[in-house]
């Protein structure tokens, strides 16, 4: 799997750019749409409707999604459970929004923009990508099911829990090894988290355009039933992602993720981000 990881990592180098371009690759045996802006490279699975890869500049994979789709608990966690969004879970939905399905078409619009539909015609939803950051926005959702929005990936591009660090409104960077597998998951009102690694330069973001009183999550998932201490895991991080399964967002909603320059180490760093993603979000708010 790390042989394989690096070699697609060379397969698709980042080439910092001031413009968005969006193009197509060759990735795990099957057409994907790659994403290339400043800051990121994203690849996105067309028929899945979710990204399989976004890479940092020096190449790390912070997703390192593998098929297949379907694995069994936790090992999954070491591959197939991995992506973003992950919106819809159970139903005959189930699936979209998470790569490795086969569950939805999408398009290129225009220089920076995706649209993605469900086959079954219930959800929609369209990826703005910008130098900095992305914009998701669900125009269409089920009314009589929930979703979620889930960051599911190996921060820095590597599991390290005892490096791996991450905030959010509540606080942070924190260091807190909750531990999934073994039923210690971190549920609050969040409006938006950050992950990162002591060995990674960059660190990742994602952040509801609007509040909300749904019940958010974070914890990390290892690949066997030692929890933390497995060789392989991801982080789990979601917006309306309750206990057990439970789907929580319904509607149309907005959401943003980025790549940002520079690890969160003190307090000060914190503030920082805190600035960028609160202007960031009522930027958009506002549109």
């Amino acid at each position: 799997m790390k042989r394989a990881l690096i070699a697609l990592a060379s397969l698709f180098p980042i080439v910092a750019s001031a413009e968005v371009s969006i193009g197509k690759a060759e990735h795990l045996g099957r057409l994907h749409y790659k994403i290339t802006t400043e800051t990121a490279t994203y690849l996105y699975d067309p028929v899945a409707g979710g990204f399989s890869s976004i890479f940092d500049p020096t190449g790390q994979d912070w997703i390192a999604y593998g098929d297949p789709a379907q694995a069994d608990y936790p090992a999954g966690a070491a591959y197939a459970f991995r992506g973003l969004p992950n919106m819809v879970h159970g139903g005959e939905d189930s699936g979209t929004g998470h790569p490795g399905f086969k569950k939805c078409r999408s398009a290129i619009v225009s220089d920076n923009r995706i649209q993605s539909f469900s086959t079954s015609g219930v959800w929609q939803w369209s990826w703005h990508f910008f130098d900095t950051h992305a914009e998701l926005v669900i125009e269409k959702a089920a009314e009589d099911r929930a979703y979620w929005f889930l960051y599911e990936g190996p921060a820095g591009g590597k599991w390290d829990p005892d490096k791996t660090y991450w905030g959010s409104n509540q606080g942070g960077p924190k260091k807190e090894q909750h531990d999934f597998y073994n039923n210690d998951k971190r549920f609050d009102h969040f409006d938006w988290f950050y992950f990162g690694t002591d060995f990674s330069d960059y660190t990742f973001w994602m952040a509801q355009v609007e509040s909300d009183n749904q019940i958010d999550l974070f914890s990390l998932l290892g690949n066997e039933p030692s929890g933390v201490n497995a060789p392989d895991g991801m982080v789990v991080a979601g917006f309306g992602r309750g206990p057990g399964t439970a789907s929580l967002l319904k509607g149309p909603k907005r959401f943003l993720i980025g790549m940002r320059p520079g690890p969160i180490k003190q307090r000060p760093d914190h503030q920082n981000i805190v600035r960028e993603i609160e202007a960031l979000r009522k930027e958009n708010a506002s549109e």
